[in-house]
């Protein structure tokens, strides 16, 4: 499959951008190079961009962050729509499609972890701190006592290195990691009183990880996000309810929102399992980006293959294992990277 530069190699084949911010614009601690001049230049052009993540926060806690970094509404993008935003908008205003998707008339909910309290701003659901009482559970941002924990030097039980597909389907409690060897046994242990009480698990980041910051030798790393948890809670038998990419009723409330012609619309990302499949499924043009997800695990394949053959991998052999639901991976373009070289 032919590989482009840049953004602007098939950005004029298109009214709008929908534009994922992880690995695609910031990898964990800062912008990209020159990604704000480039995003600058497709608006100066006509084009629409919309910023559309996974995270948890809602849009203007999100634009808060990125505005301290340089990346300003109406400068550099028209929206910020996150997957926060769009699960607080269904609790607020479509509460019967709520209720619906989760099974219940859900009154109250408990946080697990670190909740990103502003998806239930406005609402009618009441938070509380017990197990029993609530009609269900929000999975916040994953962390344990010692904070984030990273995927990119997991042991199993003999010391062997643990790949990042395979983590989900490892028995964490045989896990070794960072986090003093317990992180992932914390993860299990919080998950297992949860199934206990036959509690549903709502995700709102179907993501399996994300870059964390640099470590002190300016290296990225992958650290666990919401969607591994909720894929290893589904493994132990439990029921997780997913909000935004892969799932089109994010793509349908963006489309829906900025009434534009579907077949002018593409979507910008890194991650075949989420950005790219999301689109496809949906009838959308998908652009994959070299940078984030795909660098993480080229890195890690044998050095002698070549560009081709790692891309195979990644659709074929990785991408099946990142995700339970089918669809298909393969982007319409591929891109090296989102903005111009320096």
């Amino acid at each position: 499959m032919k590989i482009e530069g840049n953004i602007m190699s098939v950005a004029e084949r298109y009214d709008a951008l929908l534009v994922d911010i992880f690995g695609v614009l910031f990898d964990g601690a800062a912008l990209f190079e020159r990604v704000l001049p480039a995003l600058e230049k497709l608006r100066s052009k006509g084009k629409k961009i919309i910023i559309l993540s996974n995270s948890t926060q809602v849009s203007e806690d999100a634009k808060v962050g990125y505005s301290q970094r340089g990346m300003i509404e109406d400068v550099h993008y028209d929206r910020f729509i996150t997957s926060g935003e769009f699960l607080h908008h269904v609790i607020v205003n479509r509460r019967e499609e709520f209720s619906k998707k989760i099974g219940m008339d859900a009154q109250t909910v408990k946080c697990i972890f670190m909740g990103n309290n502003g998806v239930f701003r406005g609402s009618h659901l009441k938070k509380t701190d017990d197990y029993e009482s609530a009609d269900f559970l929000y999975l916040g941002v994953p962390r344990i006592s010692y904070g984030a924990v990273r995927m990119d030097d997991v042991l199993d039980e003999s010391d062997n290195m643990v790949s990042l597909e395979e983590i989900v389907h490892s028995d964490w409690h045989k896990l070794k990691d960072t986090q003093g060897r317990r992180g992932f046994s914390e993860f299990a242990r919080q998950l297992e009183i949860c199934l206990e009480k036959n509690k549903i698990l709502l995700v709102a980041n179907p993501d399996i990880f994300a870059h964390g910051a640099l470590d002190h030798t300016r290296r990225r790393y992958p650290i666990v996000t919401q969607g591994c948890i909720g894929a290893y809670y589904e493994k132990l038998g439990g029921k997780a309810v997913y909000f935004g990419k892969p799932f089109g009723e994010i793509f349908e409330y963006v489309k829906a929102m900025l009434d534009l012609p579907n077949e002018k619309i593409a979507m910008v990302g890194d991650t075949p399992w989420t950005d790219i499949m999301g689109a496809n499924a949906v009838g959308l043009d998908s652009i994959m980006v070299l940078t984030g997800i795909p660098s993480e695990f080229f890195d890690r394949m044998d050095r002698s293959l070549s560009v081709d053959e790692k891309l195979d991998c990644l659709f074929n052999k990785i991408a099946p294992q990142m995700t339970e639901i089918t669809g298909s991976v393969i982007p319409t373009h591929i891109i090296k990277r989102f903005a111009y070289s320096a």
